[in-house]
């Protein structure tokens, strides 16, 4: 028996007001926000890891590679400080060496820095840098990427594929190292991995990533949830605790994620078959709570400030409803603390005793991100105000913003985690941002077209839209294209990499375009012909994958070189496949509540509307 919450739940008032002036104020304060804490990092912290904001001093906690300034590199160009971008690449560059004798943890080093590197290496365009030669197959950013990356894979090297929780960047595993792993440790890899291979044409990264999200789908319990730590030589759960909090949540996310960046149906549905099983024993008033991964039965009747990243999910599949009502729960903490606590006990109505702390999170803003590009109301931007007065009142110091070691006082920790660079002012800027590139809906975008050893690479590096880390880094899928002559790894190929011991080399077809979503990606329009007969929605486009890919019975002239020409530069409509899920392909204002959800796993329909 649970204690319903007695905290007045105010929504904040969201009439048919003009607030545009409003929301501009608010834009601009995100951004002195986040110029704040980045200048004062930069002065009195740099080249730490970390801002003290307290002491203005800087500590390294994670590498000792700079790695708040790696990790905010692309904010810069999403904030559009375009010379202070420059000068920190240039900085990076010249500094960072990562032929160093420290032990780091693998799932930080990916998300913070993997994924800082690459999102800043794919966005020099947008940062108005001169672009090396080979961009974006090539550059000294990526460069490092792969350094680091590959130094990070090693741990994967046990008898699961699951990842060691830690390794030393120049020895490898440390001797004696735990065996045991968080599941977010094992299953956050996809994104930043699978980017690395498809820019460079290496599989190991991209194999690594889906043989552990493999094995983790494949030991979820009978009722389809999984734990929080696992047993990376055995494959047995440890922690048996579900939840989608702490050491889970990110899993969650890439699964999702991961199916609709890489166009990966088997993803989508894992993730479906997972989704259910929450949804049935974890949910309670819409809180998720721990429970028994085994028989569902409720184990910790505590939600964590980690939760408010499940409504971002929830409105990528199209359960706006249901998103909607969790993050009015968490406002009603906030309307009451001013912050989300670390962890709230359901039970007793109270802070969870040791987890009063607020490390400035960012999940509650991400989501609410999502929710306003999902409906247009005015209440969550209200909503993410209130956040940024509390921060701004409540942590700011003469050299950034501080950890809030206790919710209840209000008492200051002399901390800044760099996520709140990358990730907390990102989303505040853009929730109140009406026109930034970020949500440019990705359906029109320059093709180039490059010969490759007798075959072609289409490469639209500013199309398809964005798609964020679990680190908020953007990485456009329209680049996906650009290296290899195909775009994604064929079903017959998913068995081999999933192999325990496959050291094969994938090559040719590891990027081939699927069947059955390339009129999904490139659906027809009807033609002005009475007839109404159903013609390309970009003939030349379509022409030219047709006869690279050979997917569909067409045979079009290709005798004339000039068709090559026609298409290189060719700016055309073309939405993703996913546009109708993701968060930046669709006025999610017309998309009804679970439409996509019911669409999206329909395994002999994946083509109707």
């Amino acid at each position: 028996m649970f204690l319903h919450l007695t905290l007045p739940l105010l929504l904040p008032p969201s009439l048919s007001l003009d607030h545009t002036a409003e929301n501009r104020e608010y834009q601009q304060k995100s951004r002195e926000m986040f110029e704040h804490a980045f200048h004062g990092y930069m002065e009195h912290a740099y080249p730490e890891d970390e801002l003290r904001p307290l002491t203005c001093s800087g500590h390294s906690t994670w590498g000792n590679f700079s790695l708040t300034l790696i990790d905010s590199l692309d904010s810069l160009v999403v904030f559009g400080m375009y010379e202070e971008f420059k000068e920190s690449v240039n900085k990076i560059l010249l500094n960072t060496n990562f032929s160093i004798d420290k032990n780091v943890s693998v799932f930080e080093t990916n998300i913070r820095v993997v994924g800082g590197l690459l999102s800043a290496h794919l966005l020099m365009e947008r940062g108005r840098m001169s672009l090396p030669e080979g961009w974006p197959c090539a550059g000294p950013l990526l460069d490092l990427a792969v350094d680091i990356a590959s130094r990070l894979v090693p741990a994967f090297n046990t008898p699961t594929g699951l990842p060691y929780g830690t390794t030393n960047l120049l020895y490898g595993v440390p001797k004696g190292e735990t065996t045991v792993t968080g599941t977010a440790g094992c299953g956050t890899f996809l994104l930043e991995f699978g980017m690395l291979s498809r820019l460079t044409g290496d599989p190991t990264f991209e194999h690594a990533a889906r043989r552990a999200l493999k094995v983790l789908f494949e030991s979820r319990s009978k009722i389809d949830l999984v734990g929080n730590h696992i047993d990376i030589s055995r494959g047995e759960w440890i922690f048996r605790e579900a939840g989608i909090g702490g050491n889970v949540d990110s899993y969650y996310e890439y699964l999702l994620k991961g199916g609709f960046f890489f166009e990966d149906f088997q993803l989508i549905s894992q993730f479906k078959v997972l989704y259910k099983a929450v949804v049935k024993n974890l949910q309670h008033d819409f809180w998720y709570i721990w429970v028994n991964m085994f028989n569902g039965n409720p184990s910790l009747p505590s939600v964590s400030t980690l939760d408010a990243f499940w409504p971002s999910l929830q409105i990528l599949i199209g359960d706006i409803k249901s998103a909607g009502r969790t993050l009015s729960n968490f406002y009603s903490l906030i309307s009451h603390f001013g912050f989300t606590p670390e962890m709230f006990s359901l039970l007793t109505g109270q802070v969870s005793a040791g987890n009063e702390i607020y490390p400035l999170r960012p999940e509650f803003v991400e989501s609410l991100v999502y929710m306003y590009q999902a409906t247009g109301d005015q209440m969550w931007r209200n909503m993410g105000k209130q956040v940024l007065d509390s921060i701004e009142l409540s942590t700011k110091t003469p050299c950034g913003y501080a950890t809030v070691s206790n919710v209840v006082t209000h008492q200051l920790e002399d901390k800044m985690e760099s996520f709140f660079l990358s990730e907390t002012t990102k989303y505040l800027y853009l929730l109140f941002s009406d026109d930034h590139w970020i949500f440019d809906k990705g359906v029109w975008g320059n093709i180039s077209i490059t010969p490759d050893s007798g075959d072609y690479r289409v490469c639209a590096p500013n199309s398809f839209g964005y798609t964020f880390t679990t680190e908020a880094h953007p990485f456009p899928a329209g680049v996906l294209g650009c290296c290899y002559p195909r775009q994604r790894v064929e079903e017959d190929l998913l068995e081999q990499i999933y192999q325990d011991k496959s050291e094969e080399a994938l090559g040719g077809g590891i990027f081939n375009l699927p069947n059955k979503i390339l009129n999904m990606m490139y659906g027809g329009t009807k033609s002005d012909d009475p007839s109404g007969t159903e013609l390309p929605r970009c003939s030349s486009l379509l022409h030219f994958l047709v006869t690279t890919v050979s997917v569909l019975e067409v045979s079009p002239e290709w005798e004339d070189p000039s068709i090559l020409s026609q298409v290189g530069g060719h700016s055309c409509s073309i939405r993703p496949w996913y546009a109708k899920y993701e968060m930046y392909g669709v006025e999610w204002s017309r998309l009804p509540g679970k439409k996509a959800f019911r669409v999206i796993n329909k395994n002999n329909n994946q083509n109707k509307k």
